[in-house]
Order: C-alpha cells, then sequence, then structure tokens
C-alpha cells in the first residue's frame, strides 16, 4: 500500500506565503494611504514653482489665519474629502498637475496670470457641479446660526435651496484673487466699434453706444439735450455728416428735465437743458401714475452709433460676463426688475476696472432685458 504524502509542510508553505501576501498587501495599503496623505499637505502642494503666486495670495486670507485659528489649505478646497471622488479627484488631477509642471506650462507670474481665468473657470464649473462639496465639509448649513449672521448674509443663505445658488456662487474671491476677465469683454468692444464704423448709409433708426449731444440746429454751440447710449432714434433727414432724429420717451409727474425709455421704468433715456424744453412736445400718456408720453426733435452727428439694438445688448452680456461673474455667478437681467438694476451696478462696480461709459451700456443691457420689462423693449 503507498503511503500518503504529509500535509504539514504543505499547510506550512501555504501559511508563509499568506502571511506574506498579508504583509505585502498591508505594506502597500499603508504606502498608498501615507502617499495621499503625504501629496495632500499644504508643502507638498506648493513645492512646485507654478504655485508661488496662489500661496502668497492665500496666505492674505481668512482661510489661512483667523480669529478661531481653523485653517483652510489647499486638499481642503480643492480635494474631495471621501470615498471615490477623492481618489479620482488625486488620480485625474494631481496626475495632469505634475504633468503640466513637467511640461513647464506655468513658469512664472505672467504665465500664471494669463491662465488665471482659464483655471478658475474650471475651478468654479466643478464646484458648481458638486454643489461646493468642499466647502461645505466645514461650513454646513445644517449648523448655522443664521442669527448669528449678517441680515444679508442670513438673507442670502436662506433663499440658496430656493435658488438654486452654491457656495460658489457668491464666494469666487476668497483665498484667490478673481482673474480680470476684461479681455473678454475688450474682444466685443472691437466688433461694437467696428460696426459703428461701418453705419449703413439710410438705417430708419439708430442706437447710440455712448452718450450723444443733441442740436437744435447743425451750427449751435449748445445742446439741448443729452442723449444716453442704446436709446433709439428714428431717423427723419440726411444732410452730410448730420441727422436729425426724433427722440421718444416718457416724462414722470415730478420730472421735466429728463425722458424715460418706458412709463414707470427708471431707464434714462436723455437729459434736456433748457432750450430742449422749450422744443419738447408733451402728450398725456393712457396710464394712471401720471407719466407723459413726450418726444423731441433735433440733430446729432452719427459717429459711434449703431443701426442694431443687438449689437449693444450683445456687448452688455460680454460685459455681464466679464465684470459679474469674476466675483460670483453671472445674474442674468431676469433676476431683478429695471428699477432694482441701477443700485446693483452701482453696488459693485467700483470693485471692478469697468469704464464709465461700459458701466452704463451694462446698466442699460440689464434694464432693457429685466423681469418686468415686455420683450418689444428690447429693440
Amino acid at each position: 500500500m503507498k503511503e500518503k504524502k504529509p500535509r504539514r509542510k504543505s499547510f506550512v508553505w501555504g501559511a508563509g506565503l499568506l502571511a506574506i501576501g498579508a504583509c505585502i498587501g498591508a505594506a502597500a495599503l499603508y504606502g498608498t494611504q501615507w502617499s495621499l496623505k503625504a501629496t495632500s499637505t499644504n508643502e507638498f502642494c506648493v513645492s512646485c514653482h507654478s504655485m508661488d503666486v496662489p500661496y502668497e495670495e492665500w496666505q492674505g486670507t481668512n482661510h489661512f489665519a483667523n480669529a478661531k485659528g481653523i485653517q483652510a489649505g489647499c486638499a481642503d478646497c480643492h480635494i474631495p474629502h471621501e470615498g471615490f471622488a477623492y481618489l479620482e479627484k488625486k488620480m485625474t488631477s494631481g496626475i495632469s498637475d505634475v504633468i503640466a509642471e513637467m511640461r513647464g506650462g506655468i513658469s512664472d507670474a505672467d504665465a500664471y496670470e494669463q491662465k488665471r481665468a482659464e483655471m478658475a473657470k474650471k475651478v468654479w464649473a466643478e464646484m458648481e457641479a458638486n454643489d461646493s462639496r468642499t466647502c461645505r465639509s466645514c461650513h454646513n448649513s445644517e449648523h448655522w446660526d443664521l442669527y448669528e449672521q449678517s441680515p444679508k448674509a442670513a438673507s442670502e443663505h436662506r433663499s440658496m435651496a430656493d435658488s438654486g445658488d452654491t457656495c460658489i456662487s457668491c464666494h469666487r474671491g476668497i483665498a484667490h484673487f478673481p482673474p480680470d476677465l476684461g479681455d473678454e469683454a475688450k474682444a466685443a468692444s472691437g466688433k461694437l466699434s467696428q460696426l459703428a464704423a461701418n453705419l449703413p448709409k439710410s438705417p430708419d433708426t439708430l442706437y447710440p453706444i455712448r452718450q450723444h449731444a443733441l442740436f437744435e440746429h447743425r451750427d449751435d454751440n449748445a445742446p439741448m439735450a443729452r442723449i444716453l447710449p442704446s436709446t433709439p432714434l428714428d431717423i427723419l433727414e440726411q444732410d452730410g455728416d448730420w441727422r436729425q432724429v426724433r427722440l421718444k420717451g416718457y416724462q414722470p409727474p415730478d420730472a421735466d428735465r429728463v425722458l424715460y425709455r418706458h412709463p414707470g421704468k427708471r431707464i434714462l433715456s436723455a437729459s434736456i437743458a433748457d432750450a430742449g424744453q422749450q422744443r419738447l412736445s408733451v402728450e398725456a400718456d393712457d396710464n394712471d401714475a401720471g407719466w407723459k408720453h413726450a418726444q423731441l426733435t433735433g440733430w446729432v452727428q452719427p459717429d459711434a452709433m449703431v443701426a442694431d439694438a443687438q449689437a449693444i445688448w450683445d456687448y452688455g452680456e460680454e460685459l455681464n460676463n466679464a465684470y459679474c461673474g469674476s466675483c460670483h455667478s453671472v445674474k442674468g437681467p431676469k433676476d431683478y426688475t429695471a428699477n432694482q438694476w441701477p443700485s446693483m451696478v452701482d453696488a459693485y462696480a467700483d470693485r471692478t476696472s469697468i469704464s464709465d461709459d461700459d458701466k452704463a451700456l451694462l446698466t442699460f443691457y440689464l434694464q432693457i432685458h429685466a423681469n418686468d420689462m415686455p420683450k418689444q423693449e428690447t429693440h
């Protein structure tokens, strides 16, 4: 009868291999955990020279130092804190950042500024898509004490669920300087200027892109009115470089030196001088508030005017995206009424580099397309 081989030796080998595998697995797990943690520290994130600029900006914010001693570092804001999303971000964004660094994509501060807008928009889009997940890991809305917040902040936070806004919608310049998106508006400005330079020979209506003087006669020195941008001017006659135009508008009971675009809406069309008041034609209008229909005829030189109002509105949209969208998500014209928009623009315009002329065009664009304006008023 054949003798059976002992099983002890096989068991020992199996147990040994299992132990070795367990050790290797534990070492790999520990190594992975250690590497993930090590590559998420502030020191690691700012070790690349391309991070010098954002690191210096971060040091000047409340996320770096504050009265409570709570610091939010690079990974706290830019990497999800849990689950597969954490690993996915580390593998995708981390590897792509390392490759970009090796290629020298951001070699100095000037190169960083050139890419600031592109990078900012990418981060904003990610945070909009994930409902500002990393922000909420510290700022948990379920534990807010709204009575300890300012009235404005409490009001905005209460409305977040209904408005669809998320943290990054309003807080874009928290840890880093927001990008200057003015170059995008400049490109649109060039297109608008080109349209003004190539004005059709006989348009029916003109729309100023900046303030214009309206004269009673072509050889006058003193204007009888100042026409505001985007105001429709009906062409009556053409004489060389001059156009006789008719300006229509409305006047409230308490103001006889201004014309408004629409009854009840504080959308300025023109300011009227003494000479203009004498030539102003005023008729009672069919409305309860006492607004009167008014019109004024005079002469203008059609420089800096376009024949299509849509060109002005396209530029206004670019201005809104460029100057308003760098600090918070862009609010569309329909978010407020025509009478609310001027104060909204005034409140924030000084925080940007927008010019006075562009500020006026932006205001008119938002007012004309406001949520309480009839659609035909956009033409």
